[in-house]
């Protein structure tokens, strides 16, 4: 049987996209010390974005990887979560990705932050910083265990 060359085209131009789409997943994990939860490839480096906390410190902090890489190292710099419908203004500091070549952004927040009120309601959340915005999908992500190992007692 022979296939049509514009399905085969329109396959192989699609097939990245559809794969690529769907390897990124929330996965939580806990260790003795720490609680992770994190947007990435399982078993791999490859992480859209991530929280983790100290147990029971009531401290959550927030990690994108990748934003703008025309950003200083080592800077203060404002961004924006935005989960719809809402927008929060943070501060994070910036650091070197060597491993992806950009910059990569870090911030600090309470547990009690109106921001993971918002995330455990939402689809979807955005980060913005700079030039750069990405779009997290959050369709199984477990904010409540995540943050129930991250509250004080």
């Amino acid at each position: 049987m022979r296939l049509p060359i514009r399905f085969v085209v329109g396959f192989l131009l699609l097939y990245p996209t559809i794969a690529l789409a769907q390897e990124r997943e929330w996965s939580m994990d806990q260790t003795d010390a720490e609680a992770y939860l994190v947007f990435g490839v399982p078993q791999t480096d490859d992480v859209g974005v991530s929280f983790w906390c100290k147990l029971q410190s009531d401290i959550v902090r927030f990690y994108a990887p990748e934003t703008d890489v025309k950003l200083k190292i080592a800077s203060r710099v404002p961004f924006k979560l935005e989960v719809p419908p809402k927008t929060y203004r943070i501060r994070g500091k910036t650091t070197a990705n060597e491993e992806a070549a950009s910059i990569s952004l870090e911030a600090e927040l309470k547990i009690t932050d109106p921001v993971f009120a918002s995330l455990q309601q939402a689809d979807h959340f955005a980060v913005s910083v700079g030039k750069s915005r990405h779009v997290y999908p959050l369709t199984d992500a477990d904010f409540a265990g995540f943050l129930s190992a991250c509250k004080a007692n």
